[in-house]
């Protein structure tokens, strides 16, 4: 029985869905939108979250953790010196998840993630 396993097992192990979790966020942090399938974009959301509230703490400590998961240094120095600042004032709600409908190959349902305070790219 699962009783209180909060965590979706996405029919991975442990370390796969961890390792694709970690690539997702890491997409995410660098373009601030992706779109995966809708249960991924659900456990990208939780994880996202807790790596923005590490940021906001602006310590050693903190970046080594966000370190430890990420493992992508430009990736760590983007989240704590953009994203940090832009959620100073905010408690939750950092990622938004839109759903977009079926993807065309194989109908499997489509989400949006996204920051909620991104900035708007100037062409």
């Amino acid at each position: 029985m699962r009783h209180l396993k909060t965590t979706k097992k996405l029919n991975r192990t442990r370390s796969h869905r961890r390792a694709l979790l970690m690539n997702l966020a890491n997409s995410l942090f660098h373009h601030e939108a992706i779109k995966p399938t809708n249960s991924k974009a659900m456990e990208l959301r939780k994880v996202a979250d807790r790596l923005i509230t590490l940021a906001k703490r602006k310590d050693d400590h903190a970046m080594r953790l966000a370190f430890g998961f990420l493992r992508d240094k430009n990736v760590v120095k983007k989240l704590f010196a953009d994203i940090g600042e832009r959620y100073a004032e905010v408690n939750g709600g950092y990622t938004r998840v839109l759903k977009l409908g079926f993807r065309q190959g194989d109908k499997a349902p489509m989400a949006l993630v996204e920051l909620t305070q991104r900035k708007e790219e100037t062409k």
